[in-house]
């Protein structure tokens, strides 16, 4: 209920966002989701539908001074009872979940390495980054 409502205040309430902005919504058991952020205009929705949902990710690496947007990301997390509440993989650098209020463990898997936050969402606008180090390049022999 909470993702409908977040998708019709999203667009009534702001003049940038249309309906094809925002990728459709997807399901993993009960949690609803959106990924992507590709090209700017979708990348903008996305920073500008954040806080209308209990959690946003997003996803970097760095390069150099700056961190770039990174997509293909296994996302897994767990509530308070280890049960797995999403496994999904996201084509973008930033997700936004529509998942109950509580504590949950959450693993990133990006180019085989797992980052991990802990989060307790108790309201709207939760966010978490995740920033993997810059990889290296194997010289040639």
């Amino acid at each position: 209920m909470r993702i409908w409502l977040a998708m019709i205040c999203s667009i009534v309430c702001s003049p940038l966002l249309s309906a094809q902005s925002l990728p459709a919504v997807q399901f993993y058991m009960n949690s609803a989701y959106m990924c992507g952020g590709i090209g700017s205009d979708q990348s903008e929705a996305f920073k500008s539908a954040r806080n209308l949902y209990p959690l946003s990710l997003n996803f970097g690496q760095k390069q150099g001074d700056r961190v770039a947007f990174v997509a293909d990301v296994q996302v897994v997390m767990r509530d308070a009872q280890d049960q797995t509440v999403l496994n999904i993989n996201s084509d973008g650098p930033f997700c936004l979940l529509d998942i109950d209020y509580g504590t949950y463990q959450v693993y990133v898997t990006y180019e085989g390495q797992t980052l991990h936050q802990s989060i307790h969402i108790k309201q709207q606008g939760h966010q978490l980054s995740f920033v993997w180090p810059e990889a290296q390049s194997n010289p040639s022999h």
